[in-house]
């Protein structure tokens, strides 16, 4: 077989995006089709341009990128749309419809630069339901009939979302799939509670929405730099009901230069080739360099941040603790924002961690079952602008954390209940933000064409020593699924196979790493 001419991508959201970007730019294609849902070619799941304002970017406009080369891709085009970002700060966190914006005009620019290199560009707005290998590459479905391409690439980024709750009978509760996309938070009272089911950024999102400036209150800075709330007309409260009640880290506003001597890829290497190299020892090198860069952790607190609090306003002073110091670390310029600054910087060596299976089966299982969740709230912080925010709710007494969250059902009147570590309550507005994606390939409730994979064999499910783990299996130095020739992934079930991938740089290092690997091999099936 002959290098790909004909590539299709599915899916043109920021990964799709940037895919069809290094194609045209890098490679020596003659098509190149793609497909997207929702005709909107660019912005994806989390970028909508007509999505609410409230939910900014988690990262700094700075770092946010198309490849993995230039993180300051957005904050330079930026200067050339200054009706976008008219007082624009390079550390802040625009509105993400803003980078949506970007996406789009990346899409409009790459199709002039495919025409004027001859490339033929096919924008299908339609969603796959199906493809078939053929002897020559791929026969991709839709509702507007077939196309034949020679490989294809699963950009669709997300994956379908996790739905565990019960929905509740006419005349009861009142539940809310997802925040994306919907104006049901518009019709929410402004007395109301609302329980909130995860404690992830989606949550965060959620609580920058119900108290928005448009609902009538507001947060004024006081004198010692601190945010308070002035409700106004909001009357509301939120609850934040999760497993373990954790606290995001804060997005740094200063410094973020950490050094790494121990946690290398050389020495986690040579450790697991000697037979070292387990969940203690990569415990032991991130202390080493705390060490080497002035912090002592507290392992056990990291872990386990409300073991000592015995009730649940206990816990909720705890949780305003940990919030407030991981504002003061993500602003100071004296003190290292050590985890979340840590974790941006190992990225790409955790990734690799994962994709070499240098863990051993059981402390990967091990890992993903008890320790990747601690590690999340660092790996994927939140803005310090919703960080202050949240605090000042936190005092103001509109904003209580569960932990704990768990068998959540329906009472005799409909109202959901909510059983957690110090009791259960009543729920009448419950929103699903629990953070998981549903990563399970099997899984009914998966997309078309995902079940339509996953039956031929071409998708199969990420497994280590025979147990089924979240994510799909795939050859991490190709990222072709192993089930299949000419299929190859590029979304959110490589989470699993490999690190965290809901970051920008990551997803465009592994667009980055796929292609180069595809043309490389200069045919296709040779992974």
């Amino acid at each position: 077989m002959t290098t790909p001419r004909h590539i299709a991508l599915v899916g043109c959201g920021f990964t799709g995006t940037s895919a069809f970007y290094q194609l045209v730019d890098r490679y020596p294609v003659e098509k190149i089709t793609i497909f997207e849902a929702t005709g909107d070619f660019g912005p994806g799941y989390p970028y909508r341009t007509d999505e609410s304002r409230d939910y900014l970017i988690n990262n700094t406009t700075d770092t946010m990128c198309l490849v993995a080369s230039n993180r300051r891709a957005f904050v330079d085009w930026l200067r050339t749309r200054p009706d976008l970002a008219p007082d624009l700060d390079e550390k802040g966190h625009l509105p993400r419809p803003v980078y949506g914006e970007f996406l789009k005009d990346a899409v409009a620019a790459t199709r002039v630069n495919a025409a004027i290199k001859g490339i033929a560009v096919d924008l299908i707005p339609h969603a796959v339901s199906d493809i078939t290998e053929t002897d020559g590459g791929v026969t991709l479905t839709w509702a507007g009939g077939t196309t034949v391409a020679d490989v294809a690439i699963l950009t669709t980024g997300r994956a379908v979302e996790y739905q565990p709750f019960p929905a509740p009978p006419a005349g009861g509760a009142r539940y809310l799939a997802s925040h994306i996309g919907t104006a049901d938070f518009e019709t929410i009272p402004p007395d109301a509670t609302v329980h909130i089911m995860g404690a992830s950024l989606s949550a965060y999102d959620v609580l920058n929405r119900l108290f928005a400036p448009s609902t009538g209150c507001r947060f004024a800075r006081g004198a010692d730099g601190a945010l308070t709330f002035v409700p106004g007309a909001n009357q509301r409260h939120a609850v934040l009901c999760s497993r373990s009640g954790r606290i995001k880290g804060a997005q740094t506003r200063n410094g973020g230069a950490v050094t790494r001597n121990a946690f290398t890829p050389a020495r986690i290497r040579a450790l697991a080739g000697a037979g070292q190299f387990d969940l203690a020892a990569l415990r032991d090198l991130v202390m080493d360099d705390a060490a080497a860069n002035g912090v002592t952790l507290d392992a056990d607190g990291l872990m386990d941040p409300y073991r000592d609090c015995a009730d649940a306003d206990a816990l909720n002073a705890r949780a305003a603790e940990i919030l407030a110091h991981a504002i003061g670390l993500a602003d100071s310029s004296d003190t290292v924002n050590f985890l979340v600054d840590f974790l941006g910087d190992a990225q790409v060596d955790l990734w690799d961690l994962f994709a070499e299976r240098l863990l051993s089966a059981e402390a990967e299982r091990t890992y993903r079952d008890a320790v990747e969740t601690a590690v999340l709230c660092y790996a994927a912080p939140c803005p310090v602008p919703t960080a202050e925010k949240i605090l000042a709710l936190m005092k103001a007494g509109r904003l209580r954390i569960l932990k704990g969250a768990r068998d959540v059902g329906l009472d005799d009147t409909g109202a959901y209940t909510i059983h957690h570590d110090f009791g259960s309550e009543r729920a009448d507005i419950l929103v699903n933000t629990i953070g998981a994606v549903n990563r399970d390939v099997a899984h009914p409730d998966q997309d078309g064409l995902t079940r339509a994979l996953a039956k031929k064999g071409y998708l199969r499910p990420y497994a280590r020593d025979g147990i089924a783990l979240p994510g799909a299996d795939v050859d991490m130095a190709s990222f072709r699924a192993t089930g299949a020739t000419n299929i190859y992934v590029a979304n959110m079930m490589l989470w699993g196979p490999g690190f965290f991938t809901s970051s920008a740089f990551m997803m465009a290092t592994v667009v980055e790493r796929l292609l180069a690997r595809m043309f490389q091999a200069g045919a296709m099936g040779k992974g």
